[in-house]
């Protein structure tokens, strides 16, 4: 008796150690998917997308290989044991589906200058219902990577009223496409009026100097060389150091930037 217990045992370990094995690797190609094309460095941190991820695929992969563990034993006549296996196989396949639409729901499409800083824009935060009144390029969301815009000024004082309204409601101008254009000649003229240089920041305390002091090193710049403006995530508040010449990205760094 003991001998079949452990041979059931055994079984059942090694079913359940392909079987993780086989979601470690699902789970690898579905990380390339998302952080290449859904959550690009840095965004997988400033718009939540690592964790979220991080949560789909520890269910995903302890979900499947537990049950298989739970299910699997050779006495079983071979047509419900296929059952069984298939059965998990598709409750799997489901559960990441679903986890990877929860993903893709939360991507982040535009990096949108506001004022005095850049707002991660996810697709979910986006009223699909508000798209018809955007300018044309800007109807559809991009099904990957992330584009850097600006938004207009209110065309007169109604306007600014309802906008005002909104964003005391929670909708500021970065959320609404009617408001989105491309980085314009007045967008990147008020990056550089409330673009801050990189010193003031590396004032602020000993450990973001040491921070900024190291990235300078590693980058070969100095910090007469750059500006800063704060980028708001889902998740975290983020820095962009940007050239003070050209007004070009140069690196995001985990610094807030407020």
């Amino acid at each position: 008796m003991v001998g079949i217990f452990q041979l059931n045992w055994r079984s059942r370990s090694k079913a359940a150690g392909l079987h993780l094995s086989l979601s470690i690797l699902i789970a690898i190609l579905a990380g390339l998917l998302v952080f290449m094309l859904w959550f690009p460095s840095p965004f997988g941190e400033i718009s939540g997308g690592r964790s979220l991820f991080g949560i789909v695929v520890a269910v995903d992969v302890v979900l499947g290989p537990l049950l298989t563990w739970l299910v699997f034993d050779l006495r079983k006549p071979r047509g419900e044991l296929v059952r069984d296996l298939a059965t998990i196989g598709l409750m799997q396949l489901m559960a990441l589906g679903y986890g990877l639409w929860s993903v893709y729901q939360a991507r982040p499409v535009y990096l949108v200058y506001e004022v005095d800083r850049f707002v991660v824009v996810s697709a979910a935060d986006v009223d699909p219902a508000d798209l018809p009144a955007a300018l044309p390029e800007f109807q559809k969301l991009p099904f990957s990577g992330i584009r850097v815009i600006g938004i207009r000024e209110s065309k007169d004082g109604q306007e600014r009223l309802r906008s005002f309204e909104l964003a005391l409601a929670g909708k500021d101008r970065s959320l609404r496409p009617d408001y989105w254009q491309e980085l314009s000649e007045a967008n990147r003229t008020l990056m550089r009026q409330r673009a801050l240089p990189l010193r003031t920041l590396m004032a602020r305390s000993v450990e973001d100097r040491e921070a900024l002091t190291r990235w300078l090193a590693a980058n070969d710049r100095s910090e007469n060389e750059l500006l800063y403006l704060p980028v708001t995530g889902a998740d975290a508040v983020w820095t962009v150091l940007i050239d003070v010449k050209t007004l070009e990205f140069v690196d995001y760094v985990a610094i807030d930037g407020f």
